[in-house]
């Protein structure tokens, strides 16, 4: 981890001296410039945050492999006969502690770390002119970074752990939590259960809310992360949790704020793809100029692209005629001599001109689901049904009123996130966070049976983390050693 975190700092160092650019991750800091000495005025932090926003985009997180293994590894998605060879072991359930997806994405989610980290330490003791403003930005920019961090480590659990509840008390192995930003103390940390990790993104995403209460920003923007977004992604955490109150209370106040509306049935699929629609919560932002190029998602998607990428037919199948959401997939062939035809082609990103697409983290539809979710847990069925024909009914004019009750119900919800998330990066997680079997299907009519509980629904530790550090050797995920 030491050195994932030296890594992390030439980065950081990268932004505050002007140095950002494509190849910005291959410079190396001045050599006369301490790191704790980096983020001293305003200018700096505002340099800081920016670089953690870049490399949000980055492909080994929302640039493409966040978004993309959730659903490819679940049964959503396939790699076609024809491929460029990239995420296949993932796609066929073959990953090993040394593939490179895995190792990139760990190296550079702790590289957001720990760049927030510098902002939560330095932020609120840096230089500020007397007006207010400089003080009302300064406090904002440190809530978005506690709102990051969290959002980092939140995902590393998902990925590199057991749900919360596979084990009673959620005291099964989680990740590193890494809240330090002097480089030599950040050596050898060992592995937190998942109750610990939990209870630190919570505690980080509220440290977000209670900052940006004390900035009395209003500032709304759906590429930064706002109170809203913060409250939303707390509404998230906590449904993982099943802390179903507490998703409930955060998803309402979201909701009664006013702030987010669904797009129209008739702009759904269009919209989507604009920056800063109203139903966005939080997207990372690429434009025509600062993009991931034919690295990013929609390449991997796009027969104009890489292409490799299909949607399964088990999950074409779920959408009725009617469906608006049926225009984000399309019949076709697979580009290339041999490949699928039909197939059925992912267009929810699709754009490999510009590559000015923004990937949606969060949207209001999926805060309206996580109400229904949590309402139907507390035997609140009519408000459940009530949020889940909302979404049901927006994609789908011709949509029956859900009436179902209970365990029907409950599958019910599942079954819209599973509509309405396609592609976004939740299949896998909704899967085993209930416990659900699945079958994974691959080119070729070939299946994958996984029954739950499984070993291989997570990543395995890379395995140059283990060597590197002597505390989490003896930590790998099970069936992995």
């Amino acid at each position: 981890m030491r050195t994932v975190f030296k890594y992390a700092v030439i980065i950081l160092l990268a932004y505050l001296f002007g140095a950002c650019s494509k190849g910005f991750l291959e410079l190396k800091p001045p050599q006369s410039t301490e790191t704790h000495d980096a983020i001293k005025e305003l200018p700096g932090l505002r340099s800081a945050i920016n670089g953690v926003y870049s490399l949000l985009q980055n492909e080994n997180y929302y640039g493409r492999t966040m978004p993309l293994l959730p659903d490819l590894r679940a049964d959503n998605e396939f790699i076609s006969v024809i491929n460029s060879n990239r995420y296949r072991n993932h796609d066929q359930y073959i990953v090993t502690a040394n593939d490179s997806y895995t190792t990139d994405s760990w190296n550079l989610m702790y590289s957001v770390v720990a760049n927030a980290n510098m902002i939560i330490t330095h932020g609120p003791h840096i230089s500020l002119l007397p007006a207010k403003e400089d003080s009302i930005e300064a406090t904002k920019i440190v809530a978005e970074a506690y709102a990051l961090r969290a959002l980092v480590f939140f995902d590393l659990c998902r990925l590199f752990a057991q749900p919360y509840n596979y084990t009673a008390g959620a005291l099964h192995l989680g990740i590193p939590i890494v809240t330090i930003t002097k480089i030599d103390s950040v050596q050898s940390p060992a592995r937190s259960n998942v109750k610990d990790t939990y209870n630190q993104i919570i505690s980080d995403l509220n440290n977000a809310i209670s900052n940006f209460e004390k900035s009395g920003s209003s500032a709304f923007s759906s590429g930064r992360i706002n109170i809203y977004s913060a409250k939303a992604l707390l509404s998230r955490v906590l449904l993982y949790k099943e802390d179903w109150n507490g998703a409930l209370e955060k998803a309402e106040e979201v909701v009664n704020s006013k702030k987010y509306s669904l797009l129209t049935n008739e702009k759904l699929v269009n919209d989507f793809k604009m920056i800063g629609n109203g139903e966005t919560i939080f997207e990372i932002i690429n434009t025509a100029v600062d993009n991931r190029n034919t690295d990013g998602l929609s390449y991997i998607y796009s027969q104009e692209g890489y292409g490799d990428v299909l949607a399964t037919n088990d999950v074409f199948n779920i959408y009725s005629g009617s469906d608006v959401r049926l225009g984000f997939l399309t019949k076709g062939k697979r580009a290339g001599n041999g490949g699928e035809n039909p197939a059925n082609i992912i267009t929810k990103y699709s754009n490999v001109t510009t590559f000015a697409e923004a990937i949606k983290v969060m949207r209001y539809a999926e805060l309206l689901l996580i109400k229904a979710e949590a309402e139907v847990h507390l035997g609140l069925e009519d408000k459940a049904r009530a949020d889940l024909n909302i979404v049901v009914q927006r994609a789908d004019v011709n949509a029956i009123p859900v009436t179902a009750t209970g365990a029907k119900l409950l599958d019910l919800i599942l079954l819209e996130r599973r509509k309405e998330l396609a592609f976004e990066g939740h299949r896998l997680f909704d899967l085993i966070r209930n416990k659900r079997s699945f079958t994974k299907y691959l080119a070729s009519n070939k299946i994958i049976s996984v029954e739950w509980p499984s070993t291989k629904v997570i990543q395995p530790i890379p395995q140059r983390e283990l060597d590197a550090n002597p505390n989490i050797r003896n930590q790998q995920n099970e069936g992995y050693n």
